[in-house]
């Protein structure tokens, strides 16, 4: 088969990145895009895509048609891609699944992949010294939260919702959760009841964590460590994208 590829925590938009290095990573993301074209299957997005994303009825953000485009190329392309949302991500609407042809998971999947068994979550709120965002994500999540977000006029929305989104992602860039957080608890678990592959991001620490004949991929990021995943239909690699800074 060919290889599948993973990839999580891209965050574009990141409102504190300097214009150059923001401008430098959609280049190399394109050239990503096109490795996956070329040599792969499939593509799985672990979440935070976006720094921020929000889907109005009639409006997406403009400055990502570049992104949308590449996308729906490579679903053309016979390219599958499963995108997963994330804590920044998570108000996906049909947009990618109908007009861009990605298949979406707000809670993430788990599947059988050439005989080994995937499950593929993007990790947030698992970390055990992460209590105030486990609650947080609850309050965000229900559904009054969007109807009032959508009575809010689209360019003050995004304004608000990409200064908290630049606090969220400090603070998760920053904070120690630990050398045995929930997220790996989890994995080991899930690894103990059968799953071959626990597959996460989230945290921003790229990891490759065996737990007797399962592995824990923690994918890592794109703002400082360029990591990635492939499954070549037997093995699972954790590795990184040459970044020329």
């Amino acid at each position: 088969m060919k290889p599948v590829y993973f990839i999580s925590d891209i965050h574009l938009g990141a409102p504190s990145l300097h214009v150059e290095f923001e401008a430098k990573r959609k280049t190399e993301l394109l050239k990503f895009f096109d490795t996956v074209i070329e040599n792969g299957s499939r593509l799985i997005i672990v979440g935070d895509l976006f720094d921020f994303w929000y889907e109005y009825k009639y409006v997406v953000p403009k400055n990502y048609f570049w992104l949308y485009a590449k996308l729906k190329e490579m679903v053309d392309n016979g390219i599958v891609i499963d995108y997963v949302a994330g804590n920044h991500d998570f108000f996906l609407g049909e947009f990618f699944s109908k007009s861009v042809g990605l298949r979406v998971y707000q809670d993430g999947f788990s599947e059988e992949i050439n005989g080994k068994k995937f499950l593929v979550i993007h990790g947030d709120g698992l970390a055990l010294k992460d209590s105030g965002y486990r609650m947080l994500k609850k309050i965000l999540r229900k559904g009054f939260v969007r109807s009032v977000i959508r009575w809010i006029h689209p360019d003050v929305g995004f304004s608000l919702a990409k200064a908290f989104s630049k606090k969220s992602r400090e603070y998760t860039s920053n904070k120690d959760f630990g050398e045995t957080d929930g997220m790996m608890h989890l994995a080991e678990k899930k690894t103990n009841e059968g799953y071959d592959f626990v597959i996460m991001g989230h945290n921003h620490i790229p990891k490759f964590e065996r737990f007797g004949k399962g592995i824990y991929v923690n994918l890592g990021d794109w703002l400082r460590n360029f990591t990635y995943g492939i499954f070549d239909g037997e093995a699972m690699q954790l590795l990184t994208w040459e970044f020329e800074r």
